[in-house]
């Protein structure tokens, strides 16, 4: 029997996809919070989650996410539900040409967006190849990306497009028995309640006043 909730029978769904995916070797699929990923200077608001979906489901084109027509940067903030330890992670793009090329990650910050992204020092940078199957795997220093309570990923641009699209994005590593609040807290000692406001709203202008 799939794994329910406890709200109503559609809610199985998302369940028993989470658990079929942990069969594909190392995924987080199943510790991400999705209700709460979230995306800046995205076409759509919050089309960010449409990128957080099962390794079966990762050629899907019918849920993506686009950067604003013009502009191809974009942010998403992916957060977990219990630490985890993070060791390599896949990203599909769109055609050759709007598929992203460079992505810079940071853990456990929730603040970057494009007034500070370039002021705040990375914790990894990556030059991304097309993949057009989730092939390629990129591994991070596993010693950066422990006690991972969230990931935030810039993606600068793309290869030859003036809209970055992403279809999917997968993490693989491992969970932890601690839980999300442990870190969350450490950062709120010394977090600005502004700071959390900017990812909170889907519709941030990345205009800098």
């Amino acid at each position: 029997m799939p794994k329910r909730c406890g709200h109503h029978d559609q809610c199985s769904c998302a369940w028993e996809a989470k658990e079929q995916d942990i069969d594909h070797g190392g995924t987080l699929y199943p510790l991400i919070d999705t209700d709460k990923v979230m995306g800046l200077n995205e076409s759509k608001n919050g089309s960010a989650k449409n990128v957080i979906k099962p390794w079966d489901d990762r050629k899907d084109t019918a849920k993506v996410v686009r950067s604003v027509e013009g502009d191809g940067e974009l942010i998403i903030h992916i957060p977990f539900t219990v630490q985890v330890k993070l060791k390599s992670f896949t990203v599909i793009g769109g055609d050759e040409g709007s598929a992203p090329n460079t992505v810079k990650i940071w853990k456990n910050r929730d603040d970057i967006d494009f007034e500070n992204a370039e002021d705040v020092k990375c914790d990894q940078e990556f030059n991304l190849s097309f993949d057009a199957d989730g092939s390629v795997q990129y591994p991070v220093r596993i010693s950066k990306f422990q006690n991972v309570a969230s990931v935030t990923m810039f993606f600068t641009g793309n290869f030859e497009d003036e809209t970055t699209q992403i279809n999917y994005i997968g993490l693989k590593g491992e969970g932890t028995k601690n839980k999300y609040g442990i870190v969350h807290a450490t950062y709120e000692a010394r977090a600005l309640e502004s700071d959390h406001k900017k990812l909170a709203d889907q519709h941030v202008s990345k205009s800098i006043q």
